[in-house]
Parts: structure tokens; C-alpha cells; sequence
């Protein structure tokens, strides 16, 4: 390869990686590396890598769902509002930056790709440890590239003007300015290849291990952070579901192809042997104490977690305003309606015990789990209980209270104070695969595939949604059983709604589906000092060719890019 003379600029500082945190050394030039001496540095060279890893989203994309029927926000000036009212286009977008940053991450795999040859990353260690190791550092980066190409393909992917389905320009290897400004965009058959095949090279000869655990210096837990093998099963099963869709089944990628991909994943997490355990509803609070952060490493549910840190910020944006919070999220009654009662019937069945005069009574337990609403109470160190009726948290109060009448609990913490003189933070952390959305993956693709019943890899789409709402603690299996395919198919979709929420999922999930009515189905409230529904809180203007998201207008004009169809 021929020397580019580049010079690094060192932003890589802590995103707590453990054993990677403290890679800069004495050779540190303000900031900056010659390529020579980020080679012949084992710490410096993986820091290249370690890039990549800092410039993953270090908390939940809730903010897109801020466009569809989940919710809406107080922050009103908001580029996804204006996204979602009508003001969508290929120059103002809430995803301008996503394809810059994507591919700014991917130069660093390929990067550390080309030049790992080059470096001794255990220059201590016998022969064995070293092979071990640069094998596990080469799994990771084509884990990592497959996770930025596919977050490229999800957000970017679709047709152009001419009904050809098109991804990302596919680039493994490191390009000067001039090469990069000759790329086209790739089809999008090819994008799902390349990721399925990165993904494959990540996982052969099982370098990278199913999860960190143990005390060994290259497989062991002193990693955690990093993507390990389930997490990378879990992407392929992600990626596959996404190309067999309504929105890109052109692409020739199955349903059933997706189902074995997802229960690939199954099989070597136990299945639902665990399921039944409830910690895996708020597997985002489970890093509080040492005990817990034990079970964090090792437990069932999350397969790949971000690192762990004292905060309340995100308790500060959400809580609602009696709790010294901000409010931002603000759920729908749309979604609220989503929430069965608590024998698993829809609110809407005659054999519901759901009653309009009473609405949180006998529900889901999920309801209370994850959406405040009038009368919610609240434990740790606030212990209130909501007034939505009258006083700060009302609808409309302050600038800071709910639109909706409800405000978002799950994510949060309730151990976080942020009373004056008494602020109390707490560990946070964001997970970034976990495994219900693998389950929920297969039952979607199995019962497309095969239908409810048919097993495949010894698992079947109708036992997984029982499985998941027994977690829940809706044991009477009734109305699921009562459902054939087609009605199997919308509780699925129903399931992934409230399993999944303020994840950021709904967003794509609608767009894949090519549901636009749903798109553009008006946000619903209520309020509870009224006790009526508010019937249009905010509108959906979304035209039919925004099923696909724009290539960025200065992405098109710098590098030629065909634009996905209806954008200019």
C-alpha cells in the first residue's frame, strides 16, 4: 500500500472501554500522530479502532420516533417536528450528519484493517496470545464496519427514480478525496451481501466470543464494551429482516432467511429457558450495584451495552416537571391504547376487562412499567404520586409539561433526585442490542415464512410472543392462540410497539412495512383534569415516497449521488 502521509488527530479520549481507555502515551504531539508512529505504537494503532467505537451513539435514538404516533415532544422547534409536519427535505433533515459520521467510521476500520499487520499488539506475550489477540481485534473491525454499514443502509436505503433499490457505496478500503468523489451507490442486494459476509468474517473460528466473560486476557470481561459474538448474530438477523420487508423485498432476502438468522442467536442464548425472568423488562436499569452489574455481563437479555456512568441527564430531559425534569418526551394515547388489558385482549375486544372510566386499571403491566400517566406513582427517591389534573404537570402548565397528558418512565431511573440540595445521580448506560428485539425478529419472520406454528430451529413465532408476554405478566394465552396468521402478524407488529418503545424503532419499523397510514396517523392525547381524549395533538405529513429517508443534499452534490425518489 502506498504511504498517505496521514496525520492522526487523536479525539479518541475514553469512551470507557476497558483496556483501551488509557492507549495514549508519551508520544501524544498535541493531539496529533504521524502514521509511522501510530503503527509502531500497539496502543496508538488500536486507537484507530477504538475510533470507531467512540463515535457510536452513546445513548437511545428516541428522538425519530419523535415523528411517528408514539409520541411527540415539547421541544418544538425540533428538526424531526418539522420533519414530521410537513417540512421534510434533502436539505433539512434530522439525519443530515448520520452519513458523514458513518463513513468517517468506517475509514477507520478500514484503516486499522490495512495497517494491523504492521503492529505487535502484545509485545510481552508468547506467540499464541499474540495470534489470539489480532485475530479478536480483526473480528471487531468487521463487526464494527457491518454495524456502521448497516445503520447507512437502514437510514439511506431505497428506490430511485426508476424503482432500482439502492444502499450505500460500499467502501473497504482506504480512499483518497479524489477515489471517494467516484463512488456510486451500490444496490442495495449488494449493501445486505457486504454486511452479511463482515459479519461472517467477524464470527469465523469463533474470535470474537458469544459474550466477555472470565478472566482471560483476550476473550475475557475485561472487554465488555466491545461487540462480542452475539451481538454480531443478532445484526446479521436485524439486517435480514429489514431486506425481506415490504419496503426492499426486492432485494431477493427471505423471511425465512431472517428467522434462521434470529434463531441462531436463540440457540446460543438459551432460548427462552430465562425469559422469565423480569429483570429483562428494565434491562436498562440493571448497573446500580455491584451485584447487579455482575448480572448485567452475564444475564440473557442484553447482548451489547455501552459503558457505565454516574449521570442524571437523562432523567433531567424526561422526568415531568414536579420531578425537576424537562418533560421531552411526551407518549401518545395512541401508543397508550396499544397496551392490552390484563388477560392479553385489546382494549377494543368484547371480551375485554378494560374500562374507559377507569383506563390504567387492569392493564398490561408494561403500561405502568414504561409511560407515566395521571395518577402514576413514583418510588425511589422521589415517592409521589402524578397529578396530571392540576399544578406543574398538567397539560400545557409550562413550557416544560407534557402535550400528550403522559410522560415517558421507561429508560429512566427513580433513584436519580434532582431536587435542589438533594441531586442524587445513579450508573446509566445505553444498550445497544439486546435480546428481546431478537425475539421479536424471528416471531415477525417465522410467521411471515412459515406461519404461527410451523417450527423453525426448533422454535415457533406464536410460542415466542407467549413467551415474551408471560415476562410481561399476561400468563392467560387465550387470545394469542385464537390469532391465524394474518392477525398473529398485527399483535407481532403491536408487541414490537410496546416492547420497543422510545428505542428508536417505531420510525423504521412503519417505513419497512410501507404503512403510511400509520405515518401519517395524527398524535392523540388526553387530559386527565377533562377526562377526554385529545383527539389531534400534532399532525403527520408524510408524502408516499418518504417510506425512503433522503441522501443529505450535500452528500448528493459533492459526491453525485442518485437520490432516493421524490427528493431533490
Amino acid at each position: 500500500m502506498k504511504k498517505l502521509n496521514k496525520i492522526y488527530a487523536v479525539l479518541f479520549l475514553a469512551m470507557g472501554l476497558v483496556s483501551c481507555s488509557d492507549f495514549l502515551d508519551e508520544n501524544d504531539q498535541n493531539g496529533r500522530y504521524d502514521d509511522e508512529i501510530v503503527w509502531a505504537d500497539p496502543k496508538l494503532a488500536e486507537g484507530v479502532l477504538i475510533k470507531a467505537y467512540n463515535m457510536l451513539p452513546n445513548d437511545y435514538t428516541e428522538k425519530y420516533d419523535y415523528g411517528t404516533d408514539d409520541m411527540v415532544t415539547n421541544l418544538v422547534t425540533d428538526n424531526t417536528v418539522t420533519m414530521a409536519t410537513g417540512g421534510w427535505t434533502s436539505r433539512n433533515t434530522p439525519f443530515g450528519n448520520e452519513y458523514k459520521n458513518a463513513f468517517q467510521a468506517i475509514l477507520h476500520v478500514n484503516d486499522f484493517l490495512e495497517n494491523m499487520e504492521r503492529v505487535d499488539f502484545a509485545p510481552l506475550s508468547d506467540e499464541e496470545v499474540k495470534q489470539k489477540y489480532q485475530k479478536r481485534l480483526r473480528a471487531e473491525a468487521y463487526a464494527l464496519r457491518a454495524w456502521w454499514e448497516a445503520k447507512l443502509l437502514t437510514i439511506y436505503g431505497g428506490e430511485d427514480k426508476d424503482g432500482n433499490l439502492l444502499g450505500f457505496p460500499i467502501v473497504t478500503k482506504v480512499l483518497r478525496d479524489v477515489d471517494a468523489a467516484e463512488l456510486p451507490r451500490d444496490t442495495y442486494a449488494d449493501c445486505v451481501k457486504q454486511i452479511l459476509d463482515d459479519c461472517d468474517k467477524a464470527l469465523i473460528e469463533n474470535e470474537l466470543p458469544l459474550k466477555w466473560v472470565g478472566d482471560d486476557r483476550v476473550t475475557g470481561a475485561t472487554n465488555i464494551n466491545r461487540m462480542n459474538g452475539l451481538s454480531v448474530m443478532a445484526l446479521k438477523a436485524r439486517v435480514l429482516l429489514t431486506a425481506a420487508s415490504p419496503a426492499f423485498a426486492k432485494s431477493g432476502y427471505t423471511m425465512q432467511q431472517a428467522a434462521e438468522a434470529a434463531a441462531d442467536v436463540m440457540i446460543n442464548n438459551e432460548g427462552l429457558t430465562k425469559l422469565t425472568d423480569k429483570r429483562g423488562l428494565s434491562f436498562y436499569n440493571l448497573g446500580t450495584k455491584n451485584t447487579d452489574k455482575q448480572y448485567l455481563n452475564t444475564c440473557q437479555e442484553v447482548l451489547w451495552y455501552s459503558s457505565i456512568g454516574a449521570s442524571s441527564n437523562r432523567e433531567a430531559r424526561m422526568f415531568p416537571p414536579s420531578l425537576f425534569g424537562k418533560g421531552e418526551i411526551n407518549p401518545s394515547q395512541n401508543l397508550v391504547d396499544c397496551f392490552p388489558d390484563e388477560n392479553g385482549y385489546p382494549i377494543d375486544d368484547p371480551s375485554t376487562v378494560y374500562k374507559s372510566d377507569d383506563p390504567y386499571a387492569n392493564r398490561d403491566p408494561r403500561l405502568d412499567l414504561y409511560i407515566y400517566h395521571n395518577g402514576s406513582k413514583v418510588a425511589g427517591a422521589n415517592n409521589v404520586t402524578l397529578n396530571m389534573e392540576t399544578g406543574d404537570d398538567k397539560i400545557g402548565a409550562k413550557t416544560t409539561s407534557t402535550r400528550t397528558g403522559y410522560y415517558m418512565k421507561k429508560l429512566l431511573d427513580e433513584a436519580v433526585s434532582l431536587k435542589v440540595g438533594k441531586v442524587i445521580t445513579t450508573p446509566h448506560y445505553h444498550v445497544r442490542m439486546r435480546y428481546t428485539e431478537v425475539l421479536l425478529n424471528f416471531a415477525e419472520a417465522a410467521n411471515a415464512a412459515v406461519g404461527p406454528d410451523v417450527d423453525i430451529k426448533g422454535f415457533t413465532a406464536r410460542q415466542v410472543i407467549n413467551a415474551l408476554r408471560k415476562r410481561a405478566g399476561i400468563t392467560n394465552e387465550a387470545y394469542v392462540n385464537s390469532l391465524d396468521q394474518t392477525g398473529l402478524a398485527e399483535l407481532i407488529k403491536n408487541e414490537r410497539r410496546i416492547e420497543l418503545c422510545f428505542e428508536g424503532f417505531r420510525f423504521w419499523d412503519l417505513r419497512r412495512w410501507m404503512d403510511l397510514p400509520r405515518m401519517n396517523e395524527s398524535v392523540k392525547g388526553y387530559d386527565a383534569s377533562t377526562m377526554r381524549e385529545i383527539p389531534s395533538v400534532e399532525v403527520r405529513k408524510y408524502e408516499d415516497y418518504m417510506i425512503y429517508a433522503p441522501i443529505p443534499y450535500t452528500e448528493t452534490q459533492k459526491y453525485g449521488l442518485i437520490q432516493n425518489k421524490g427528493w431533490e
